[in-house]
């Protein structure tokens, strides 16, 4: 294929992968986010979200960049322009969120669910406070006491 097939081809892909990133967010923060949320309760939705967390920018990544290298197609290489430079921002943003904000967001919510759970395992707070909680050394500790 060459031509203004391909071109359109790749358009058309490109729409495809950048519909799916945008259907994707709405579905996994605005429509199953809070339904799950609800039906759950916090305690099981926070670590099914965790997990779902990675597989979500891991194929936001991925159609980002199929999406990057046919918006190189149908510009035919002019990455100059707006459309290929605004996908790259785009992928930018994807794989900070997949390799710095991600994992950082996880290791956050691990912890704190450790710390939510308590120190006798039972998922207890029964000794949250006076075992200092979530203020760090003796944040909480101070103020119960």
């Amino acid at each position: 294929m060459s031509g203004p097939i391909s071109s359109t081809v790749a358009l058309f892909g490109d729409i495809i992968c950048n519909s799916y990133v945008v259907g994707a967010s709405v579905w996994y923060f605005f429509l199953s986010s809070p339904v799950m949320m609800k039906s759950l309760g916090r305690e099981k939705f926070v670590p099914l979200m965790m997990s779902l967390m990675k597989v979500f920018f891991t194929s936001c990544c991925v159609s980002l960049t199929a999406s990057l290298a046919l918006t190189y197609i149908h510009t035919k290489g002019n990455v100059g322009g707006l459309p290929f430079l605004s996908q790259l921002v785009g992928l930018a943003g994807a794989l900070l969120n997949k390799f710095v904000i991600g994992p950082n967001a996880l290791a956050a919510g691990k912890a704190s669910m450790g710390e939510r759970k308590g120190k006798d395992g039972e998922g207890s707070l029964g000794k949250f406070a006076s075992e200092g909680g979530f203020g760090g050394k003796g944040g909480t500790k101070f103020w119960h006491r």
